[in-house]
């Protein structure tokens, strides 16, 4: 369909092909996407409704390309076809979604109440609100779409991502934090918070002040209060992680972009979206959330993890400020995975320490939406006046945020199996360490702590050029004693 009518679309995630060599159907994955293969039997009918009947109940729903196909075709081809097939799950479907969209009416009657309700999108396919969404009585259809007209992000549920979802991670982070007293718990939540602020600065390159960092686990401490997403409250944010010669009163009101500099030449890697955009994506993206919230808090069917990558990412995406837009939207994924239950309660899970740890792999499920987007965006950034072109706001409306989940879901498995226990036991050892070392010694102010890291950096060893500049009043004897006991100390089982 986006071939033959010219659609705009961006490249697809996913694209559905008839292949005479396959038998029945299989999905194979391709780069960054997969292929749904189909053998002939398959091949739709050659029109409207062949084609999108065809798309909606094998590929899924993909707003973006229904946004460019209503506004292309308009009203009559669904009338045509809800007329003749008025039960037709598909056609009900499609009729609801061009409704949702277009925010117009279609001029044919209310069907009858014993026709079944059909979900708008097919949870077997992609990640919806379940039974959480409300009842369309026109077209017996229930809007179990995450977001809203406004800002409706979706994500595939790809065999990887269910691999994921079957892993129960919530859990298990739950059950490995019970094996502790509540006292360590608390030290682990403040070093978490320390650590997690310090690595999301150096995911920027930042070496933060000490007034930043504490800005910044204060915000950390502010993720589980569930209060609702809107202008004020990111404006808040925003004001609450930068210094205040960098605050900003509202969302942006002049066209941003994210690049280098190559000499006197600008190299643009993005260009988000138009500012008269920013505010409408942004009130979308706080109902995404308050939907999200909502579906939870009744026992919906909401994934958490989903949930939050596509606020988080659609965030950064929308980049609604001049400045602090990969914070905040780093600082996001711990809010609503908070709010939403995921995360256990005081905890913040060192997501940017992974993020750091996998700067490319980062960088990367980025440009998987940003690189086709600034094919077709023209703007010049030594003429900001003369607005972009191409950055249209349904590009960033409607987006595939499958890659996104993914790279999330990947982040918090790494986080809960092994980083999470790993700095839990780091505090644990420390303070073996230092109980072991002050029986031997009393040392001075600071003296003891920088020895215990510097043998844990040193790999359980103690340089000869640390010895002398640091600790040149310790025999040598003395050092080995207390290197010893430093390496006794973390490799004790907790």
């Amino acid at each position: 369909m986006i071939e033959q009518r010219g659609l705009s679309a961006l490249r697809l995630n996913q694209v559905a092909r008839i292949d005479t060599r396959v038998k029945g159907r299989e999905a194979r994955p391709d780069g960054s996407g997969t292929q749904l293969l189909f053998e002939s039997r398959y091949q739709p009918e050659d029109s409207f409704e062949g084609d999108l009947q065809f798309a909606l109940r094998y590929e899924g729903v993909n707003l973006q390309v229904l946004d460019l196909l209503f506004t292309q075709s308009g009203p009559e081809p669904l009338v045509a076809w809800l007329r003749a097939q008025p039960e037709s799950s598909y056609a009900r479907r499609a009729a609801f979604l061009y409704e949702w969209i277009t925010k117009g009416e279609l001029d044919v009657p209310e069907l009858g109440k014993r026709t079944a309700y059909v979900s708008a999108l097919d949870e077997s396919l992609q990640f919806g609100l379940g039974d959480a969404g409300a009842l369309n009585g026109k077209f017996r259809v229930r809007d179990n779409l995450p977001g809203t007209p406004e800002f409706c992000p979706l994500v595939r549920k790809t065999a990887a991502i269910l691999e994921m979802t079957q892993k129960n991670l919530h859990g298990r982070a739950q059950e490995m934090l019970a094996r502790y007293e509540p006292g360590l718990l608390r030290r682990a939540a403040q070093y978490l918070m320390l650590k997690e602020t310090r690595s999301s600065y150096e995911v920027e390159c930042e070496k933060p002040s000490q007034n930043r960092i504490q800005r910044f686990v204060d915000l950390l401490r502010t993720a589980q209060t569930g209060q609702p997403l809107s202008e004020e409250r990111f404006v808040a944010l925003q004001n609450s992680a930068l210094e205040a010669r960098w605050h900003e009163p509202a969302y942006r009101h002049r066209q941003n972009w994210v690049g280098s500099y190559q000499g006197n030449r600008e190299v643009v890697d993005f260009v988000p979206p138009r500012p008269e955009d920013v505010r409408n994506l942004m009130n979308g993206l706080c109902a995404l959330s308050e939907r999200g919230r909502n579906a939870a808090r009744n026992n919906g069917g909401i994934d958490p993890v989903i949930h939050s990558a596509a606020v988080a990412f659609g965030f950064v995406f929308i980049h609604p400020f001049i400045d602090g837009n990969g914070r905040l939207h780093r600082y996001l994924l711990h809010e609503e995975l908070s709010v939403l239950g995921f995360t256990p309660k005081g905890i913040a899970l060192p997501v940017s320490a992974f993020i750091l740890a996998n700067l490319d792999s980062y960088i990367e499920v980025l440009e998987q939406f940003s690189r086709p987007l600034v094919l077709r965006t023209e703007f010049e950034p030594q003429l900001p006046d003369i607005p972009a072109r191409g950055n249209d706001a349904v590009y960033f409306r409607f987006f595939d945020a499958t890659p996104q989940a993914l790279f999330v879901y990947r982040a918090l498995e790494r986080t809960v199996v092994h980083d999470l226990r790993d700095e839990i036991d780091y505090l644990i050892g420390l303070d073996r360490a230092r109980a072991l070392l002050r029986n031997e010694i009393e040392w001075p102010a600071h003296s003891l702590d920088l020895f215990i890291n510097l043998v844990r950096q040193g790999g359980g060893k103690l340089s000869q050029t640390k010895r002398k500049s640091q600790f040149p009043l310790l025999t040598d004897d003395e050092i080995e004693q207390f290197v010893a006991m430093v390496n006794d100390a973390f490799q004790e089982e907790p």
